[in-house]
Formats: structure tokens, sequence, C-alpha cells
């Protein structure tokens, strides 16, 4: 349970709303137990012709006869002791230790029943001064009130559960938005490696379902491990007033409870983070079919998703059953066990109220005879007491199951990121001298085949250049150590001498604009997307932006112009359209470094024309990296690097390129390969 009592100290800001809904517990407890009590006297009323004032006087003077009884009397008390002070002071005398112990031990069963016995004697007496004098003499009209009075207790006994339940629902809820807010935050923090290969839907599940099923938990906790166990330590209590003997005898077989709670928790642990994995594979299956869906429509694959959706589901499903039949084998394990405990404790009592003895098996087990309305009655606080631990098997594996997702989230909550943000780093603004990539070698995975391979290549300030290489030669993943979204594994990448590891990294990344390929908006208006690319941008700026970037004209066109939302990942425009937006954000952002990864490839000829002079424009004292396939995209560049399989093959401009470098003629023109071959 380590990683779900960590999630206590989030609700620790909230302990006041705790300790409330305690005392809500504590008095929800009371009540359960005071209701009852009223069986016993109803009892008393219907099995007699008296009224309980005449009852309460009997019993009391009944007790008081028994304490008068000349085999517990004082004077029979007196008599012992002074027999054992005799025999103490005569040690000698023949079989004087013999005589001692006896004595001794009959002084101590007499003192015992004498306190037995003014124990109930009081009980009663407080009764008669406290509440039976205030009832009326009717034996009818006692009912009545005795009914009325439980159901007063029954109303007050709803307004405390329901204000535990409220004050456990508020503390657990907050407690959720915090650790959401800080799991969302430290997950944000991560590097991009390190979430890849987590996975979107991995991800999804465990903001999702594994902190629901937390607050499953969490609610358990708070709600029924606090309030059940109350009630059921309030029933014990009274159960123990009545005969702790035969309480005793309930609690024999409490030990075997404990031991297949035990068990049953070690098989919910596993059972349920098995299902929190199956779990995550079918969120994984739903994202890629949607994500992908012009791929699954387009390829007519539409069967096989649905076959690996039933697969997933089908396991899932499989993984769930197990967790239900260990939670339904668990809840009459334990009950039979419990009632088993009732059932040995009703035998004894049953045979002391039929026999009419006070002692079972050589020991006492109450102080007079048992009557058949005090045996009842103490049934009913043990029933009482047993139905609160009955339930408490249920919370128990739902605690499993919220420290299997505790698990899962705080996996990836104290996964530290390999990108560090060097608070106390040096604070880049800009490029002054240049950009230099020094024996650059990354891989992915650790010992695989590395994507850079000694990569050198010194950029100057103000100097565009173009990337461009066959697909999966390292383009991307090179000009992506620039905003740090991986270090290298040897080399350093550098900006005027300051190696990048050790530079401030929020100073760095907002030097820096960013223009993908696979351009991705979010759910909000044109003006928020534009405007996420500069904190506190103001409308103007953004317009300015857009106009630059040749979004501004369709913009206008829409039904709403810049407060037009635009849906989910921007999958209400078009590609050229989503593009445009992307470039305006850039541009707003007025970076000193500018990177545009494949950033025509989805822009119509006619837009790209208008978006190649205004980027002219731009890029005049920026460092701008791009990467393309496209020939007329490289007009803008000053000079061009050739890559494959992650090293750089060539600089130049592309006249020296044309002439010397025979896989950047392939590139220029792919049809020559073809014809040479």
């Amino acid at each position: 349970m380590r990683n779900f009592l960590r999630v206590l100290k989030h609700a620790w800001p909230y302990r006041w709303r705790l300790a409330a809904s305690v005392g809500c517990a504590l008095m929800v407890a009371a009540l359960w137990s005071l209701n009852l009590s009223a069986i016993y006297p109803v009892l008393k009323i219907l099995s007699t012709d008296k009224n309980l004032q005449q009852w309460v006087d009997a019993e009391i003077e009944d007790y008081q006869k028994q304490l008068n009884h000349p085999d517990r009397s004082e004077a029979k008390l007196d008599h012992l002791r002074a027999v054992q002070k005799g025999l103490a002071d005569n040690p000698t005398q023949p079989g004087a230790e013999t005589r001692l112990r006896k004595t001794t031990e009959e002084i101590a069963k007499v003192e015992g029943e004498r306190a037995d016995l003014n124990t109930w004697a009081y009980r009663y007496q407080w009764a008669k001064a406290k509440v039976i004098r205030h009832l009326p003499e009717d034996r009818f009209e006692t009912v009545v009130w005795i009914l009325v009075v439980v159901l007063v207790g029954l109303a007050l006994k709803g307004v405390f559960e329901f204000l535990h339940e409220t004050l456990v629902g508020g503390v657990t809820n907050r407690t959720l938005f915090d650790l959401r807010n800080r799991f969302f935050r430290r997950a944000l923090h991560q590097d991009v490696r390190q979430l890849s290969a987590t996975g979107t839907a991995e991800l999804m599940a465990r903001f999702t379902n594994d902190t629901e099923q937390v607050g499953t938990g969490l609610k358990v906790l708070f709600g029924r491990v606090v309030g059940e166990p109350l009630k059921a330590v309030a029933c014990f209590a009274v159960a123990c007033a009545i005969s702790w003997q035969l309480t005793l005898v309930f609690v024999l077989l409490v030990p075997l409870t404990i031991v297949a709670l035990v068990r049953v928790s070690r098989l919910m642990r596993r059972a349920a983070r098995s299902v929190l994995e199956r779990m995550s594979a079918m969120y994984r299956v739903v994202r890629e079919s949607f994500d992908g869906v012009r791929a699954v429509k387009g390829f007519t694959r539409e069967p096989h998703q649905r076959r690996r959706f039933r697969v997933a589901s089908r396991e899932y499903m499989r993984k769930a059953m197990r967790v239900i039949y260990i939670d339904a084998a668990a809840g009459p394990v334990v009950e039979v066990l419990v009632v088993a405990a009732i059932s040995l404790a009703l035998a004894a009592g049953t045979y002391l109220v039929v026999s009419g003895s006070t002692h079972l098996l050589g020991v006492r087990m109450t102080a007079q005879p048992l009557g058949f309305a005090t045996l009842l009655q103490l049934y009913a606080f043990l029933a009482a007491t047993a139905d609160p631990i009955r339930r408490l098997t249920s919370v128990y594996t739902k605690l499993q199951t919220g420290e299997a997702a505790a698990t899962r989230v705080f996996e990836l909550y104290d996964r530290m990121p390999a990108v560090t943000a060097n608070a106390d780093g040096p604070r880049p603004d800009g490029v002054r001298d240049r950009v230099e990539f020094r024996n650059v070698c990354f891989s992915y995975h650790p010992g695989g085949t590395p994507t850079l391979d000694g990569v050198n290549l010194v950029v100057r300030a103000g100097e565009t250049v173009a990337v461009v290489g066959p697909n999966g030669c390292g383009k991307t993943t090179l000009l992506g150590l620039l905003p740090r979204f991986y270090d290298p594994d040897h080399g350093a990448v550098l900006i005027d001498g300051v190696n990048l590891r050790a530079a401030h990294l929020r100073s760095l990344r907002r030097m820096i604009g960013l223009v993908t390929q696979d351009t991705l908006l979010f759910d909000g208006t044109v003006f928020e997307n534009i405007a996420f690319g500069k904190r506190g941008a103001t409308r103007d700026e953004v317009v300015a932006a857009a106009k630059k970037a040749h979004a501004h004209d369709f913009i206008e066109k829409l039904p709403h112009g810049y407060d037009t939302r635009i849906g989910d990942a921007g999958g209400q425009k078009s590609g050229g359209e989503r593009q445009k937006i992307a470039l305006a954000r850039a541009i707003l952002r007025d970076p000193a470094v500018l990177i545009l990864d494949e950033f025509t490839s989805q822009i119509d000829p006619t837009s790209e024309a208008d978006i190649h002079a205004a980027l002219k424009e731009f890029v005049r004292g920026r460092t701008v990296f791009l990467i393309t396939h496209k020939l007329h995209t490289l007009e803008v560049a000053d000079r061009i690097v050739v890559m494959d399989a992650g090293a750089v093959v060539d600089v130049g401009t592309h006249a020296e390129l044309i002439a010397r470098c025979p896989l950047y003629q392939r590139l220029c023109d792919p049809g020559s390969a073809r014809r040479a071959a």
C-alpha cells in the first residue's frame, strides 16, 4: 500500500474536512448503537406484565438481594480476608500454602461477582434516573415513545451520514484535482523521448481510468474504512458491556477472517494491475484507429481494426472477470466466518439461558443467569458488529485496486526528465556568432542503431541552412536537438560557445520558433491558436502575423473570423489552412532561431508562392534551419546540408552540391537514378 499511502499526502491540506467527517462518523456510530439499544426495553415490555418503571425497580432490588446473599455478602468477604490474614501470618501451619491459595481465589471470585453486580445495579439506577422516569407508565405509550425516539435517532443518523459522505466526497475530489494537476505538470516536464516511449494511449489511461480508481480507493478509505469500523466498535463495546465473556467467544474466529482478507488482497492487487494494463491496451487500439481513420478506411482495414479491438477488449474482459471472481468470493468467505463466530457465541449464550447457569466449561460467563431478552439483545449487537466487518471485504478489494492504480500513476509521476531545466544556467536570447553541432551522436534506444553518428556542423548567425536527405537519415532528429527535445548521447550542441545542456531551458526555447509537417492545433479559436506562440499577444499582433503567413484572407471568411473555433486537433480545417495558422504562430513569436520542418508540405502551389515571398522577408536577421524536399524552397537557403544514415555527407550551395555530390544529384532528380539503372 506504499503508493496508495503517498496519495494521502495530497489529501493533507484538507485534514480539517477529514476531521469533521470523522466526527460525523462517530455520531453515526453512536446513534447506530443507541437505536439498537431500544430493542431491550421493548422486549421487556412485551415479555412481562410490568411497565419499565416497575421492571427496573425489580431489577435493582434483585441485584441488592444478590449482593446481600450470604455467599457474596460483605460479611462473607470480611471473613475470607480474616482467614487469609491468619494464614499469611502463620505460614508454618500444615497445608497453610494450599489453604491460602484457595482462600485468595475465593476472595477474587467474590470480589468479581460483587463488582459485576454493583456495575449492573449502577447501570439500572442511572437508566432509571436519566431516562425511564421520564417515560409514561402506560406500557403501550412507552413503546410508542421508544419508537418515536428511534425514528428521531434514525433521522439524526441520516443527517450525519449525509454530512460524512459529502465531506468525504469533497476531500476525494479536491485531492484528485490536486493529484491530476501535479501529475500533468510532472508529465509535461518530461522530455519528448520519455513521453513518446510511454505513448499517448498509456498516458490517457493513467490520467483518466487510473486516477479514477485511485479516487474510488480514497473515497472508500475516508468513507467506509472510517465509518464501518466505528459502527463495529460502538456495537462491540455495548456487547462487551452485556457480557464480555460471550463477546470474546465471538472474537475467536476473527484471526481466520484476517488471514482470508490478506490472501484476497494479494490476489486482488495483481489482478487489478492486470486490468489496468489491459485497459491501456484497449485505449491504444481506439486511439490508433480514430487518429488514423483515413488510413483505416482508405485501405479498407476496418475488419482488421475490429479484430484488434475485439482481442484487446476480450483480454480486458477476462482480466476484469478475474477481479469480479475474487471480489465475489471474498464476501461469502468472510460472511461464513462471521456467521460462524456469531453462531458460536449464540450457542454458548443459549446454553446459559436454557440451563440457567452462569458458567460454561468451568468459566464464569455472566454475573447472573442470562435471560432471553438479554441474549437477544447481545445477538443483535454481535450481528451489528459483524455487518460492518462483512462490508469491509469489498472495501479491501477496492483499496487494492486503488493501490495498483496509484502504483501506475506514480511510476510516471516519479520519472525524472533526462532533459533538465537548469534554473541557474545561462539565458540565451539570440545567436550572435554561431550554432555548432560538435561530434553529435544520438540513438533513440540505448545500444541500438544510432540515428545520428558523429555529426559536425557550424551555422553562422543569421544564416539560412537547408537540411536535405533521404527519409530516415536523421534530419528532424538533428534539429530536435536545438530546442532540447532530446540531448545528444555524445558530443554537444552549442550556441555562441554555450553548451545547450547547461543553458536555461525556457529561455532557450523562447528564442526558437517551430513549424512542423504534422501540424497540431488546439481546440480553441483561431486567435487563441495563433496567440499560442506569444504570451499576452494583442489582436493587432495576431492579425499582423496572420497576414505575413497569408492566413488573414481565409480567416476573415470564416463564420466568426478570428473567433471561429477550430475543433479538436484542427480537424475542421484543411491541411493548408492548418499549416498557415501554424506558420503565423511561429511568426508571431518573432524567434531568433526558426526551424521549418517540411512546412509547405500541405500548402497548395498558389499559397506556397505567396508564403515564399513573405518568408524571404521574415528570415532576414534570423538563423533558420529548413527541412524540405522541394527544390524551389531551397532558394531561400544560404547553404545546404546533405545528410545520409545519420551523418553529414556534404555542405555547400546548390551549385556546388549539384556539381560534386552524387546523393544531392539524386535528391534533385530522382528519375536520374532510375535512368542510370
